[in-house]
C-alpha cells in the first residue's frame, strides 16, 4: 500500500524557525508547526554530523508522538536542526548579546561549516511508532566570512537577528554583509536544503511530482 496516494502540501513541520516556515510555504506546502522540546545537547564523543542528524530524528519523532493519536492532521512531519561549526567545534545559538559578539569575533575571517540536518517521518495514525517511515538526511556547506571591525559585530548584534540562529548570523538579511562566499546548498545556511528536503518526499512517495 503506498503511503500517500496522491501529492498533499499538507505537512506537519516539527519547527518554530519562521525561516522554515517562510520556505516551505514558498514551495506550496501548507504547514501546520507544531515544536518539539527536545534538548539540544552534544553526547560524548559524538559528531558534529552525528549530533545534528539525532535532533533531526529525536524532534520528528516528538512531535509524531504527541499527535499520534490525531487522524485529522497530516501524516508527514518535517523535522530539521542546524549547527555552525568551526575548527570542529559546535556553536549554536546565542545565549546573550555578548555571546553573539563573541562567537561572531570567532568566524570573522575565517572559514567555517554550517550543517543542516533535516528528517522526514510519516506518523500513520493508529501505526506503532516502530512501524514509521522516515529519512534523515546531512547537508553541508562552507562559508566564508569577511574580516568584521568591533563596531560591525556590535551593531549587527545589538540589531538582535544574531539571537536565534545558530553561529550568531543569518544569510538571508543583514547578515548577508558578513559574508565573503559559500561552497554548497545556500539554503543549508539559511535551515532548510529544500533541493533535498523535496528530493527526499519524493523518494519517500510523499509527494507524486513537483512543483505541487
Amino acid at each position: 500500500m503506498d503511503i500517500i496516494t496522491k501529492s498533499s502540501p499538507r505537512v506537519v513541520l516539527a519547527s518554530g524557525s519562521p525561516r522554515r516556515l517562510e520556505l516551505m510555504q514558498r514551495l506550496g506546502f501548507e504547514p501546520l508547526v507544531y515544536k518539539s522540546d527536545i534538548e539540544e545537547v552534544p553526547r560524548a564523543g559524538e559528531s558534529p554530523e552525528a549530533y545534528t542528524l539525532r535532533l533531526a530524528r529525536e524532534k520528528g519523532e516528538a512531535v509524531a508522538d504527541a499527535l499520534a493519536g490525531d487522524s485529522e492532521l497530516p501524516g508527514w512531519v518535517l523535522s530539521a536542526d542546524t549547527i555552525v561549526v568551526l575548527d570542529g567545534e559546535i556553536l549554536e545559538k546565542p545565549a546573550d548579546e555578548a555571546d553573539a559578539r563573541a562567537m561572531l569575533a570567532r568566524l570573522a575571517g575565517n572559514t567555517h561549516e554550517v550543517i543542516t540536518a533535516y528528517c522526514w517521518t510519516w506518523r500513520a495514525p493508529g501505526q506503532p511508532a516502530d512501524a514509521r517511515v522516515s529519512k534523515a538526511v546531512a547537508v553541508r556547506a562552507d562559508v566564508w566570512m569577511r574580516e568584521l571591525t568591533e563596531d560591525h559585530i556590535r551593531r549587527y548584534a545589538a540589531s538582535g537577528e544574531p539571537m536565534d540562529k545558530a553561529g550568531s548570523y543569518g544569510i538571508q538579511d543583514l547578515g548577508s554583509t558578513l559574508v565573503r562566499r559559500i561552497e554548497g546548498s545556500y539554503f543549508c545556511v539559511v535551515g532548510l536544503p529544500v533541493c533535498e528536503v523535496v528530493e527526499t518526499l519524493e523518494e519517500l512517495g510523499g509527494i507524486q511530482g513537483f512543483p505541487l
